[in-house]
This record gives C-alpha cells, sequence and structure tokens, in this order.
C-alpha cells in the first residue's frame, strides 16, 4: 500500500513539474507577444471558423460559434472527408488566465462533455479580421493553469 501511495506521488510531481516547464515554455513563446498585441474578438465569433494547430497535423478541423448562445462546437475530420461535431463549449469575455490581456474563453466545463475534456479551458484573442490566436490550457491545479499549446482560428 505504501508503495502505491508513493508512485502516485511521484506521478503527481511529474505531472506538476511537466505543466509547469510547459506553460513556461509558452509564456516565452513568439506567439506570446502576438497574443498579448490581440484584443477580445469584437463582434463575437459567429458561424465556422477554420482551425490549425502549427507545426501539428491534426483531426480537428475547427470551431463553429453560435454568439447570440455564447456557444459552440468543435469539428473533426472523422475520416474519408466526413465531418463530426464534438465537444461542446460555452464562451465568456474574461480577463486571460495567465497574461490579464480580455480574451473569449472557451469553457469545456459543462455536463455534456467527458471528465477528461472538462479541465480544459480555451482562450482566443483576435489579431486581424477574421483571425484569431488562442491558447489551450488544462486546469489542474487551482488558479494555476498550465498552458499547452498555441492553435489558430479563420474565417
Amino acid at each position: 500500500m505504501f508503495f502505491v501511495f508513493k508512485a502516485l506521488i511521484v506521478v503527481a510531481c511529474l505531472i506538476v513539474i511537466l505543466g509547469v516547464v510547459r506553460t513556461w515554455q509558452m509564456e516565452r513563446a513568439a506567439n506570446q507577444k502576438l497574443f498579448v498585441g490581440g484584443e477580445a474578438p469584437t463582434p463575437a465569433p459567429d458561424g465556422l471558423y477554420n482551425g490549425n494547430v502549427p507545426g501539428r497535423k491534426v483531426s480537428w478541423l475547427g470551431k463553429k460559434f453560435n454568439a447570440a448562445t455564447q456557444t459552440g462546437i468543435n469539428v473533426f475530420d472523422d475520416g474519408n472527408g466526413v465531418r463530426g461535431e464534438r465537444y461542446p463549449f460555452k464562451t465568456e469575455e474574461k480577463k486571460g488566465v495567465h497574461d490579464g490581456v480580455t480574451v473569449l474563453a472557451i469553457d469545456y466545463n459543462i455536463p455534456e462533455n467527458p471528465f477528461w475534456l472538462r479541465p480544459i479551458l480555451d482562450e482566443i484573442v483576435q489579431v486581424a479580421p477574421d483571425k484569431y490566436l488562442g491558447k489551450l490550457h488544462v486546469r489542474i491545479i487551482p488558479g494555476f493553469p498550465f498552458t499547452l499549446a498555441y492553435f489558430e482560428l479563420s474565417k
């Protein structure tokens, strides 16, 4: 029993260390300057926006926003050109978690999502007309979300 407890402590410590290191890297990345120079989207995004994760090939195609209800859903390539919609979210304009920039927060902590997705919080800022830069955070430690990656959205 003591071994299991000790192993859990070691795993938890490793997760925290990796999260802090990744956040430190992301906060010093070239995209960070662009992010803090952006503004909360005005007007709020509405409709389908194409998504991209720089330097990575992903099945995620983008996000579909409903500005009137402050909700949305992610769009994926489910294979053979078939589009699927999964992982709904709610949106809210607020201060960013690390840098105080006013952002559009995209929160996955809603009952429709699986438990493993609920700690995810995206933030986006507008960097050009119909172009947005986003950050993906995971909330493991209350009050200190880890930043994992940047993503782009465009009309």
